[in-house]
């Protein structure tokens, strides 16, 4: 996957601005941490399979394979912001002016970026942080709201659900910088056709 400046077609330079040098650096640090994970899941499906072989069957590494195979998933979603390469119907783009098409990309940017500001505000009211700093406790906070994100154990692991769960605020928050940097570049080249 490749991080060029020209990633969405415009000219080279134009998201060489502040925001999409961080979203670049953003997205190098998302490749890293994805391919470490893709390696934990292969060799967590290696362990299970050895040790079943073996008569002794590690009943958590199918699990924590799962639950890295959906961190990975939400990584690649960011980085698919981040490149423009998710799916996209470009029927409508291919009929417009250079103008008109600038103008459609930053639509979608915007609405990409509104996305992103409502999931920040969902994701806040779930974690809900202040509710758990007044109750002292996530077994208090889950009496007091029926609030069970930081009670509400993995099967085989035993481990608290929203050390896993932490990928979708982080996804928010590297989605909407890549977003910010994809409103820069549109901006930047409608100025630049003006």
């Amino acid at each position: 996957m490749s991080l060029n400046n020209d990633a969405v077609g415009y000219e080279p330079g134009i998201r060489a601005a502040l925001p999409g040098r961080i979203s670049r650096r953003v997205a190098q640090a998302e490749m890293a941490l994805g391919g470490a994970l893709v390696a934990a899941i292969c060799l967590s499906l290696l362990a299970g399979s050895v040790s079943r072989t073996l008569g002794q069957p590690l009943i958590w590494t199918d699990e924590l394979a799962v639950h890295l195979m959906v961190w990975v998933a939400f990584l690649g979603a960011s980085l698919g912001i981040a490149t423009r390469s998710h799916m996209a119907v470009a029927l409508l783009p291919e009929r417009l002016s250079s103008r008109g098409r600038a103008w459609l990309l930053l639509l979608s940017d915007l609405l990409v970026m509104v996305f992103f500001v409502v999931m920040g505000w969902l994701i806040w009211r779930w974690f809900d942080l202040p509710g758990l700093l007044r109750a002292g406790s996530g077994a208090a906070l889950a009496s007091d709201t029926f609030n069970f994100i930081y009670t509400d154990p993995t099967l085989t692991l035993g481990v608290p659900k929203f050390w896993f769960w932490l990928i979708v605020p982080m996804t928010c928050m590297t989605g909407a910088i890549h977003a910010l940097a994809a409103l820069s570049a549109d901006l930047t080249e409608l100025r630049r056709q003006a």
